[in-house]
């Protein structure tokens, strides 16, 4: 049973609830990478609802928590730029032990973790799925701990 107010959605969207959508980055196909946007768009937080504002942190937990479970990276990065659409929108990425073994092979002189930088480099290096990966079935089994999360929450 869905609460009111929390779905799953069957399109690009993994979830949406009162306030916010979470679905799979459409630019960089790294299975885990999710997206949190609030259903109205705003250009600040602070232009948030209040209840959407009390609603956010749950949200990025479970989101986060969902990502964990499927995925197991080592690292999940949350980070808010707006600069692309210029809403509001949260960048859960997952950092997995393949992921920085590539950036490092590719970047052998950074011998220290740097998630904003590695964030970019996957965002320019993985524009197209990635041989195999299996990023529909991550993001469903993503959904699934979603829906069952937020109904227990």
């Amino acid at each position: 049973m869905t609460p009111v107010g929390a779905e799953p959605i069957a399109k690009r969207n993994i979830f949406v609830n009162a306030h916010f959508r979470i679905e799979p980055c459409a630019s960089c196909p790294i299975p885990g990478y999710l997206i949190v946007s609030p259903r109205v768009p705003v250009s600040s937080l602070a232009e948030l609802s209040p209840d959407a504002q009390s609603a956010l942190g749950a949200t990025l937990v479970a989101a986060t928590r969902a990502i964990e479970a499927v995925v197991h990276p080592q690292r999940v990065y949350c980070a808010l730029f707006a600069e692309e659409t210029r809403s509001v929108h949260f960048h859960l990425f997952p950092r997995s032990e393949w992921l920085l073994f590539s950036y490092s092979r590719a970047h052998p002189e950074d011998t220290e973790i740097s998630g904003p930088r590695l964030m970019d480099w996957a965002r320019r290096t993985f524009r197209k799925p990635i041989t195999g990966m299996h990023s529909d079935e991550t993001f469903e089994k993503i959904r699934t701990r979603l829906t069952s999360s937020m109904i227990a929450g």
